[in-house]
C-alpha cells in the first residue's frame, strides 16, 4: 500500500458510509411500504419481531444515519445559499468555498465515521484499533441478529408480509460486507502505525518481509518519548521517576532519551544475588545497518580499536550512545542476557581492549565509568545473548512519517476527541 491510499482512508470510509446510507433508506422504504399495500405495512408494524429487528437495524446503522443527517444538513444549507446567490455573485463563490471546506474538514470526517482522535491514541495505536474493532464487531453482530429476526418472523400465512420480511433480511445482509471492509481499513490504519516499516527498508512487500523473531518492531520516530506532551492529557510521558516497566516499547515511547531503565549492573546484582538475568541496553548505528539487523541479527565489532574488546556494544541510555557510536541514524533498544559478567574500571581496560580472550571466561564486559555512572557501557561476546529489540530510524533518514502525514495526524483534533 502507498501513502496515497493511506491519506484517502477517510474517503473510503465515507464511500462505505454513503453505501450503507443508501441501503438503510431502501430498508426504511421497504419497512414502511414494501409492497405499496397499506394493510401489509400495518401488518409488518404490528409484528413485534419485525419491529424489534427494525429498531436493532437502526441502532446498528448509527454511522450511516449520522452521514444521512449531515447530507441533509448540507442540502438544506446549500439550498438556502443558492437562493441567496441569485442576487449576489460573491455569495455564490463564497458558498462554493464554504461547501468545499465543510467536506474536506478532517474533524468532521472523523465525526461522521465515529473515528475518535483522542490524544491517548497517539502513542497507543493498538487502543484505537481495539476500540474501532469492538464498535464494528458489535455492529456486525447486531446485523446478523437483525437478519435472523427478519428471516424467522412468523406472519400467520400472509405471503406478502413473509416476502417483505425476507427482502428486509436480504437488504440488511448486503451491508455486512461493507462493515467487514471498514474493519479491514481500520486494521490497515493500525498496521501502518504499529507494524511500521521505515522508508529505508527497501525489501519488496510482495515477497514477504521475514524479520527475525527477536525483532519486535520499528517504531516511527514521532512516537519517541521526546514527543510526549506533559500538558496534553493521554499523551504525557511516564510519570514514574523510577519506572520498573521493562517493556521495550514503553521505554522508547514514554521516556525521554536520558532515561536509564535499570541501575548499574553491580547494584542490580547486589539486589539479586547470583543474578544472571537480563539488562536493557541501547545501541546506535546507521539506518542501513539497523534494517540489516532486523533481518540478519547483530554483527560483532571486530575492527580495532575496541575499548572493551571485540563484541557488541550497548549504553545505559539513548543519550549516552551519542559520541560513542561510529555511525548514527538509528537507535536500538534491546533486552540482553548478561550471563557471566566481569566489571572493570579504567585500570583494567588494557586487559580486555582489542581482544576476545575474555570470551573464554565471561559473556559480558561491563565498564564502570569512574566519574559518571550514566556513561557506563557494556560489551557482549555473542548476538545469541540479545533476546529481543525494537528499532527507531531517526528523522533525517526516514521520510515515511512525513509522507504519510503520521506526525500531523492529530494536529487538527477538535474538542480533544474528533
Amino acid at each position: 500500500m502507498c501513502w496515497g491510499f493511506y491519506k484517502t482512508l477517510p474517503i473510503y470510509h465515507g464511500v462505505l458510509a454513503v453505501y450503507e446510507l443508501i441501503c438503510g433508506l431502501i430498508r426504511l422504504g421497504m419497512f414502511l411500504d414494501s409492497s405499496n399495500s397499506i394493510n401489509t405495512t400495518k401488518s409488518l408494524r404490528k409484528n413485534s419481531q419485525v419491529v424489534a429487528a427494525f429498531i436493532l437495524d437502526w441502532i446498528s446503522s448509527m454511522v450511516p444515519t449520522t452521514m444521512g443527517l449531515f447530507i441533509l444538513f448540507l442540502s438544506l444549507w446549500c439550498g438556502c445559499r443558492i437562493l441567496r446567490s441569485h442576487s449576489c455573485q460573491d455569495s455564490r463563490r463564497h458558498t462554493n468555498l464554504r461547501l468545499r471546506d465543510l467536506i474536506s474538514n478532517k474533524p468532521i470526517q472523523r465525526f461522521l465515521i465515529f473515528n475518535c482522535n483522542c490524544p491517548c491514541y497517539i502513542a497507543r495505536p493498538k487502543w484505537r484499533f481495539l476500540s474501532r474493532m469492538i464498535f464494528t464487531l458489535v455492529t456486525i453482530g447486531l446485523r446478523f441478529l437483525v437478519i435472523i429476526l427478519y428471516a424467522t418472523a412468523h406472519h400467520d400465512g400472509n405471503e406478502k408480509n413473509h416476502d417483505s420480511s425476507q427482502s428486509l433480511a436480504v437488504a440488511c445482509g448486503i451491508t455486512v460486507p461493507s462493515a467487514i471492509l471498514i474493519l479491514l481499513l481500520d486494521y490497515y490504519h493500525y498496521r501502518v502505525w504499529w507494524h511500521y516499516v521505515p522508508s529505508c527498508d527497501q525489501e519488496p512487500v510482495c515477497g514477504g518481509r521475514r524479520y527475525l523473531k527477536k525483532h519486535k518492531r520499528f517504531i516511527p520516530y514521532h512516537l519517541m518519548g521526546e514527543h510526549r506532551n506533559a500538558m496534553r492529557l493521554g499523551n504525557e510521558p511516564c510519570p514514574a521517576q523510577y519506572c520498573i516497566d521493562r517493556n521495550l516499547e514503553h521505554i522508547m515511547i514514554f521516556h525521554y532519551n536520558t532515561f536509564r531503565p535499570q541501575a548499574r549492573w553491580s547494584e542490580v546484582r547486589q539486589i539479586n544475588d547470583n543474578h544472571l538475568g537480563t539488562y536493557v541496553g541501547f545501541h546506535r548505528t546507521s539506518p542501513a545497518a539497523a534494517v540489516s539487523i532486523a533481518y540478519t541479527d547483530f554483527q560483532l565489532s571486530l575492527k580495532r580499536p575496541q575499548m572493551l574488546g571485540f563484541g557488541i556494544y550497548f549504553a545505559r541510555s539513548i543519550y549516552h550512545t551519542m559520541g560513542k557510536a561510529r555511525r548514527e541514524g538509528a537507535v536500538i533498544c534491546a533486552e540482553v542476557l548478561m550471563g557471566e559478567v566481569r566489571e572493570i574500571e579504567n585500570a583494567e581496560l588494557p586487559f580486555v581492549s582489542n581482544s576476545d580472550l575474555w570470551w573464554m571466561t565471561y559473556d559480558t564486559i561491563y565498564y564502570r565509568h569512574p566519574t559518571d555512572p550514566n556513561r557506563d557501557e557494556f560489551c557482549i561476546k555473542s548476538n545469541t545473548q540479545i533476546l529481543k529489540w525494537v528499532i527507531v530510524i531517526e528523522q533525517p533518514y526516514d521520510t515515511k512519517v512525513t509522507q504519510y502525514g503520521l506526525n500531523t495526524e492529530y494536529d487538527d483534533t477538535q474538542c480533544e476527541c474528533i
